[in-house]
């Protein structure tokens, strides 16, 4: 391992797949190694990260708005990750870009900013306009 990078988390398997009720797409997935501190660290970079530490275990929420949002509970391998149904094809390989370039140190948050500024424009193309009808 070379300084400043960590080794890639890669998933295992999808446990289980469903339609939310609010229309999002949830996927549980199994990690082949916990979700660490240092990676929650690096998601601040990209969205809100909200610890509750005072649980059992510690749990942890990850929401970026309109791209994803990732639950689980720290030190844990299995993770909860949520995309709007919408923007699916956009942001449906979200999660395993943030597991690849977190390794990548910052060169990888650099890169992960330069994805989602694009995703966004994508998605500003879809979204109606202020004062647009429907």
């Amino acid at each position: 391992m070379q300084c400043g990078r960590s080794r890639i988390v890669r998933i295992v398997k999808s446990v289980q797949t469903k339609v939310c009720v609010d229309g999002s797409l949830m996927k549980e997935f199994v990690l082949d190694e916990p979700l660490t501190e240092e990676f929650l660290a690096f998601l601040k970079s990209f969205g809100t990260v909200k610890r509750y530490p005072h649980l059992k275990r510690p749990y942890f929420s990850f929401k970026q708005e309109h791209f994803i949002s990732i639950k689980g509970f720290v030190g844990d391998t299995n993770v909860e990750v949520r995309n709007r149904k919408e923007f699916l094809d956009l942001t449906g390989d979200y999660f395993h870009l943030l597991l690849f370039y977190h390794s990548e140190g910052e060169q990888g948050s650099r890169k992960m900013q330069e994805i989602g500024e694009s995703i966004r424009r994508k998605m500003n193309i879809r979204l109606p306009a202020p004062g647009d009808k429907p």
